[in-house]
């Protein structure tokens, strides 16, 4: 009886063996598969602006990413990328970050336009709100494209200073008009747009104005010592021409027709004789041509847009300068 016993006990515990042995066989088997699953690449998937992305970063991440610099940056304005400030070094990372990140998202226009996905101009049309830049904000507007290319060419220098510490024209007028406006605080720039009408060949842009928001003394006393007042500086131009070039990148030429003055829901209208300048438009066109360092050249515009979907506009200007805009939706464009 005991040797039975045994033998029958020595056959269920080999049985109990195999069968845990494929049991687990059985369980590495269905590991094994789910690891194969998931080591799978990812699928493409389409973006709203008809690109391809794989398992590499996508666009709306790169998006994202340029939002959340744009954030920390406010828009650009603390990245201080002129020596003459003695800060270049100040968010030098994101200022390297900012143009890779453009840089890949122009590798996927490229790839876009390789495979005639983007050819409709229409994606450019309609209102876009400036959300990040690496120069002034206020240097997207045609105006003062219009004095960059003007200057194109000249530099300058101090008499007794050696040529080699001279700096672009334009540059130096862009910061003496920056140190003007917005020096002790005596003006601040709010939102900032640009509008884009391909079959009219119009393009628009705006940059509201805040002066003497801050105008106390600290210490001495908290009461303001100027009334705060604004509006919106308005720059119009004509004649668009729109080139789609090969390098991912679309050229816009306009020229600079007339600029206005504005008064803004929000912002208090400007006292005394300066309130007579709203609503008027101001012939620059005309004007300029007149100037005799223009040689009666027109004021005209170079733009380039090197990204663009349906909700995010990528554009850079001849120094290499670039502004990141947000679609506006329609009903938000008053």
């Amino acid at each position: 009886m005991r040797q039975g016993v045994t033998l029958r006990s020595t056959s269920t515990s080999r049985k109990i063996r195999a069968s845990r042995c494929r049991i687990s066989n059985s369980n590495s088997s269905r590991h094994y598969a789910s690891r194969r699953v998931r080591m799978r690449p990812q699928s493409a998937a389409t973006t709203p602006g008809g690109l391809e992305v794989g398992s590499e970063e996508s666009v709306d991440q790169i998006k994202l990413k340029l939002l959340k610099l744009a954030a920390a940056t406010d828009r650009g304005q603390l990245l201080f990328q002129q020596k003459v400030y003695d800060l270049d070094k100040y968010n030098s990372d994101s200022f390297d970050e900012i143009q890779n990140l453009v840089a890949k998202l122009r590798e996927k226009q490229i790839e876009s336009d390789n495979k005639g996905s983007d050819d409709d101009l229409s994606l450019h049309d309609g209102k876009w709100e400036l959300v990040l830049a690496t120069a002034q904000l206020f240097r997207c507007s045609p105006f003062f494209i219009a004095i960059s290319e003007a200057m194109d060419g000249y530099t300058w220098h101090a008499p007794w200073s050696d040529p080699s510490t001279a700096v672009p024209s334009g540059t130096l007028f862009f910061r003496l008009h920056e140190l003007q406006v917005m020096s002790w605080g005596a003006s601040t720039i709010g939102k900032v747009t640009q509008t884009v009408d391909i079959q009219n060949k119009m393009v628009s842009s705006t940059f509201d104005t805040i002066l003497f928001r801050l105008t106390v003394i600290p210490i001495v006393g908290w009461f303001k010592l100027l009334p705060t007042f604004g509006g919106r500086v308005e720059s119009f131009a004509k004649g668009l021409e729109v080139e789609k070039e090969g390098d991912g990148r679309t050229t816009f030429r306009f020229e600079l027709e007339k600029t206005k003055v504005d008064s803004v829901d929000g912002i208090p209208r400007p006292p005394f004789f300066l309130a007579w300048l709203l609503g008027k438009d101001f012939p620059v066109n005309a004007v300029w041509k007149l100037l005799p360092w223009n040689r009666g050249k027109a004021p005209t515009c170079t733009s380039y847009v090197i990204y663009v979907d349906e909700d995010f506009r990528v554009c850079e200007d001849k120094e290499g300068d670039l502004f990141i805009y947000l679609k506006v939706p329609a009903e938000n464009e008053s």
